[in-house]
């Protein structure tokens, strides 16, 4: 699937003139696919992606912080490379809230502001998502190495796996630096009155996104199609499913030799069990996409353009993008469900947050006596081995409650 935008750019404009009803009704019979299609989206890209993403950008922040925390013991380059996963799934969500939750909220986004930052937050949305799947692929190959061929040199996992974070960072973005030469703004030529001159207006209203010449190009489009096909479906998909069906494999061999398991073992059976889950999530999720890339690909080869979009093709892809933003949210899910450890240390920061919280506002709280309101100092006493606190007020008077020691 190519992540365009452009099927939301003046979308609304094409509907603007007819009811759009949940019924079915004279406004979607009239407007046909069209309507259909916005429809959709709204409900799909304007509600429920934006509230996964918010869901998914918190969880992420969130993981971030609990592999911080020694108490999760995890290998370090293990921990790192989730610790990019979360990072490049915060980036993804907040580029897909900006390229399909706003435009479906707001017709001043689509016409102010989405024709100015899709040329640049697309690619970088992109790159985001290119990074989000090979970092998955690279906790497979750490996986694979740690658990597989524990005594063969692992160049990726050197300094607390540094190596695999830099290759991921170098390839998702020379595999996207053309995407970002693909689109650009263009601004309505304006005639000047007087003069009869014209110029192109910066400052118009009216302005939008189009494909470069390079975009439009037909080799370009045919190699790029077939490309993304390889790249982000076919090849990733089949990398994890053979590493993780071998890691499963030597995990089980392991297990037969020994007839207690010991702790190692037991942490690295929780791993292969939580990075079963995530590959689990990503390839039902990117299923969609893939199907997607297969079928325009299909078409570029046999006609060497894409002739055919129908209707089932445009929602499926506003699908997609509910799933791909399901994928990059459901992180923190499967690392409660999986790990224990993780969700012990989550536990502990969500008690501190709420302890915390609970602070502020004992230290924020104001006592009303009649028509007197004020925050005093709090100065505890001790009288016959019991706690007592006073209160003092602005106007002189004394209130003593006192705290059993049980």
């Amino acid at each position: 699937m190519n992540m365009s935008a452009s099927s939301n750019i003046n979308t609304m404009d094409n509907v603007s003139n007819y009811s759009i009803t949940g019924d079915g009704g004279e406004g979607m019979e009239e407007c046909g696919d069209v309507c259909w299609e916005v429809y959709v989206g709204f409900w799909i890209e304007g509600l429920l992606v934006p509230v996964i993403a918010s869901f998914g950008i918190v969880g992420n922040i969130t993981c971030v912080f609990v592999f911080n925390h020694k108490s999760v013991d995890l290998k370090p380059s293990f921990s790192n490379i989730l610790k990019c996963l979360s990072i490049y799934d915060i980036l993804f969500l907040s580029g897909v809230i900006f390229l399909y939750a706003l435009p479906n909220m707001s017709n001043y986004y689509i016409i102010m502001i989405e024709p100015h930052t899709t040329p640049l937050i697309l690619p970088l949305t992109q790159v985001a998502m290119t990074g989000s799947v090979y970092s998955v692929v690279a906790v497979a190959v750490e996986r694979y190495f740690n658990i597989c061929k524990p005594f063969h040199n692992n160049w990726g996992g050197m300094y607390q796996g540094l190596g695999y974070i830099i290759a991921i960072i170098i390839f998702s973005f020379l595999y996207n630096i053309l995407k970002f030469f693909e689109l650009e703004t263009v601004y309505p030529v304006v005639a000047h009155n007087s003069t009869n001159e014209t110029f192109f207006s910066s400052v118009h209203p009216e302005a939008a996104v189009q494909l470069t010449d390079m975009r439009r190009n037909p080799v370009y489009t045919t190699t790029y199609i077939i490309c993304n096909t390889f790249f982000m479906g076919v090849f990733p998909i089949l990398v994890l499913a053979i590493l993780n069906c071998k890691i499963i494999q030597a995990m089980k061999r392991a297990t037969m030799r020994h007839n207690n398991v010991c702790t190692v073992q037991r942490r690295d059976g929780a791993m292969t069990a939580l990075l079963s889950g995530i590959v689990l999530v990503l390839v039902i999720c990117h299923t969609p996409k893939t199907f997607i890339n297969l079928y325009e690909s299909y078409q570029v080869i046999l006609w060497g353009e894409l002739r055919d979009e129908p209707l089932w093709g445009r929602i499926l892809i506003k699908c997609s993008h509910l799933l791909l933003s399901v994928s990059s949210a459901l992180n923190i899910v499967i690392y409660s469900y999986k790990d224990f450890k993780f969700r012990a240390v989550l536990g502990m920061f969500c008690r501190n947050i709420s302890d915390f919280k609970k602070t502020q506002r004992r230290e924020g709280s104001s006592v009303t006596d009649g028509d007197v309101q004020g925050t005093t100092t709090i100065t505890e006493i001790t009288v016959d081995d019991s706690p007592t606190v006073i209160l003092g007020y602005t106007n002189g008077k004394e209130m003593i409650t006192h705290k059993n020691n049980n």
